[in-house]
């Protein structure tokens, strides 16, 4: 089968960028896939996959953006082409008119009120049960955002991990329990609503990664007193093997749409606490759960996350995560659609 995928980031990279990535890797194994993203993403896909840079930078009004993405699909003349989240996807609504006979497939990856640019996708992927509404019954699918399988750090590798940030942080307890949050340090993550749910918990608090609100977010802990208790690790390659080093996983997010920190946490066997956004409600158990905004509610999640009895009821949840929030499985079921798609 010959696919195209198109990314229109510009830059940065977080859930839709990944999915991406890790999707057009796993259909490259065995079908003639090609991708249309910005040259600064070229290294991220393997050699299996046929690479052409467009400069997604522009608007999505740009003629000539246009005209390239048109003449580059004529050119490969696929049998899928496959958006990824809104700016493709109405790029694509635009010269839809010159794609005859390629079947158009697009995904929805975040909260959007108005979805009617990707309606031009003879398929409709939503990462999310909720993501699906306002989309036709006889279009959607979901399919969930997957990762590939963890590697277990050994016990020697696990300490001498922690003994590196425990240097780094000695104002910290090094004997306290860890609440981590990966994400970026946007308005959207609300990890101001996070330190504020830490205050009175006998816990540290590791915040992995970077962004405009660092500086606001690092005054915060200070007025709050809390610099005994949390550290900014900023942005590091290794969050999936610090991520073994938590006892709680954190998520405070406004909206998401399906989060990857949520995989990644329940792959790696470790209790998820979060707000109640789109795809962690329809996974993880009523009371490791507040309300959107809700310090108070997330407090007590956080609270019950910390409590020893809390593995046991996420232990079928790592199983379950295992199974279907893989590569694989996601790769499956997209190729799944595209089959049903080229046989109608």
């Amino acid at each position: 089968m010959k696919i195209v995928q198109i990314l229109a980031s510009s830059g940065g990279i977080g859930g839709l960028e990944q999915h991406t990535f890790n999707l057009t890797n796993q259909l490259a194994e065995s079908n003639d896939v090609h991708v249309i993203a910005h040259p600064c993403y070229a290294e991220k896909f393997n050699e299996n996959v046929q690479f052409h840079a467009v400069d997604f930078s522009r608007s999505r009004w740009n003629i000539r953006l246009l005209w390239q993405l048109k003449t580059l699909i004529t050119q490969i003349q696929p049998q899928i082409v496959h958006a990824q989240a809104g700016k493709v996807s109405e790029l694509i609504a635009r010269i839809h008119p010159f794609l005859a006979d390629i079947k158009i497939v697009t995904t929805v990856h975040g909260t959007k009120k108005n979805k009617s640019g990707y309606l031009v996708g003879d398929a409709v992927i939503a990462v999310s049960q909720a993501l699906t509404l306002g989309i036709p019954e006889s279009k959607a699918h979901i399919v969930y955002n997957g990762v590939y399988p963890q590697t277990a750090l050994s016990v020697d590798a696990k300490q001498s991990l922690k003994h590196s940030i425990d240097q780094q942080f000695p104002h910290l307890d090094s004997t306290k329990k860890i609440v981590m949050c990966i994400g970026r340090l946007e308005p959207v993550k609300n990890i101001a609503l996070l330190i504020q749910a830490m205050q009175g918990i006998d816990a540290n608090l590791w915040i992995i990664g970077d962004g405009s609100l660092r500086q606001s977010l690092e005054a915060q802990v200070k007025q709050q007193n809390m610099q005994h208790q949390v550290a900014f690790l900023g942005f590091r390659t290794d969050a999936r093997d610090l991520v073994q080093l938590a006892d709680v996983v954190a998520l405070s997010s406004e909206r998401e749409g399906f989060p990857l920190v949520m995989v990644e946490a329940l792959q790696a066997d470790k209790v998820m606490v979060s707000t109640k956004v789109n795809g962690v409600i329809e996974w993880l158990p009523e009371a490791y759960l507040a309300e959107i905004g809700d310090s108070t509610a997330l407090q007590q999640a956080l609270k019950k996350g910390l409590e020893s009895t809390a593995l046991a009821d996420f232990e079928k949840l790592f199983t379950r995560a295992k199974n279907e929030l893989t590569v694989d499985a996601m790769a499956q079921q997209t190729l799944q659609i595209y089959e049903r798609l080229l046989n109608k």
